[in-house]
Formats: structure tokens, C-alpha cells, sequence
């Protein structure tokens, strides 16, 4: 698994745990990084996915909102992991230019796929792409190329 992957999942986890636990999420990172054995790159870059999410939560609450019942559906609808999930793939999307579209929300969909129902990952695509399309309205950045795709197992 990539380290940038494994950071996602990480940061998902913590997520999850912090809002099943109330916990704070900074806390419930630190207690899902101190538990794995992870390159140092990996704990960096899921801390500085966490700080965005935390910088930006309710700005990206709103976008989620305003994203999901543009798609009719009721925000009350979407699961806890999809919602943790599209709110990820948003704060990169929108505060991690340097990590391409594509992979942004090829990420998410791996994420979901592996978390969430199959029914799940039509839906994420969905709303991330629309997101995608409103954040880059004149197409997505000129990094979005192959040599960028997240490194494989």
C-alpha cells in the first residue's frame, strides 16, 4: 500500500473513531499513528490532511451539503464513512492542488470501495467529480497526468 494511501486510511479511521468516541480528532490520529508502524512520510501527510479537515470543517460541512443535495439527496442519508470519505477527498481537492484530480478521487473510490457498500462508490464518484468540475470549471489541473497516479502495492 502507498504511504500516501495508507495516510488516507489512517486519517479515515481516525475520523470514524473520533466521531463514534467524541474525541477529538488531532487526539484520535495521534492514537491511530502511534499504533501502526508508519513511514514518516505517511504520518506527514496524514497529519497535514487532518489539519486541513480541522482548518476547514465548516466550510467544507457547507460544501458537502450544498454538493450532496444538488445530487437529490438528503445529506441525513449518507453514511458516516461516505461522509468522512467525500469530506477527505473535498479538503484535497480543494486546499491539496498539488495532488492531481484524478487521484484525489481515484483515492476516495478505493476508499469506499474497501469501507463502504458497492452501492457507495457510484454515489462518492458522483459527488466528488461535481465537486472536481465546480473547483477547476476550466478543467482539471495542468499536474493531472499519469506520471502523477499514487504509487501501487
Amino acid at each position: 500500500m502507498g504511504k500516501r494511501r495508507k495516510g488516507r486510511e489512517i486519517v479515515l479511521q481516525a475520523s470514524y473513531a473520533s466521531l463514534i468516541s467524541g474525541a477529538s480528532l488531532a487526539d484520535t490520529l495521534q492514537d491511530q499513528l502511534g499504533r501502526r508502524e508508519s513511514a514518516d512520510e505517511t504520518s506527514e501527510f496524514a497529519e497535514d490532511l487532518m489539519q486541513k479537515i480541522q482548518l476547514h470543517r465548516n466550510d467544507l460541512k457547507n460544501k458537502l451539503t450544498e454538493l450532496v443535495s444538488s445530487s437529490s439527496w438528503h445529506p441525513d442519508r449518507v453514511g458516516v464513512l461516505e461522509k468522512v470519505i467525500l469530506t477527505m477527498g473535498l479538503a484535497e481537492l480543494l486546499h491539496s492542488r498539488e495532488v492531481p484530480v484524478k487521484v484525489v478521487i481515484n483515492e476516495a473510490l478505493e476508499l469506499t470501495r474497501r469501507y463502504c457498500d458497492e452501492g457507495a462508490v457510484k454515489f462518492v464518484n458522483g459527488v466528488l467529480d461535481t465537486a472536481a468540475g465546480k473547483i477547476y470549471p476550466d478543467g482539471f489541473t495542468g499536474s493531472d497526468s499519469s506520471a502523477d497516479v499514487e504509487e501501487t502495492p
